[in-house]
């Protein structure tokens, strides 16, 4: 039976599949950690207005994503969690008018 075996001869075709996966699961989760904790950073660490740390952070995100090669996926995610901080973002400047005086 090992006398059958020759090296290289293996279709490995799935589990190619599966780590290449793996991979850009790995990528999307980092870059999207990288950009949320960069984001929190700009607003509430370094005190930056929040409009502008979200401007900075979607800037950055578009260059991580370019620096990587990503996908227009990527970008379609970058621009439409910049859309959800604007409407987030406004909705709590508009309560802080409201309730806050």
């Amino acid at each position: 039976m090992a006398s059958d075996y020759v090296r290289g001869e293996m279709n490995i075709a799935s589990q190619k599949s599966t780590f290449d996966g793996f991979i850009a699961v790995t990528v999307w989760g980092s870059l999207l950690t990288i950009v949320t904790v960069l984001y929190l950073t700009l607003a509430f660490a370094v005190g930056m207005d929040w409009m502008v740390s979200l401007i900075a952070t979607a800037i950055v995100g578009g260059v991580l994503g370019l620096a990587l090669g990503m996908k227009t996926s990527w970008y379609v995610t970058v621009g439409g969690l910049f859309v959800f901080g604007l409407v987030c973002g406004g909705l709590v400047q508009l309560f802080g008018m409201a309730f806050g005086g």
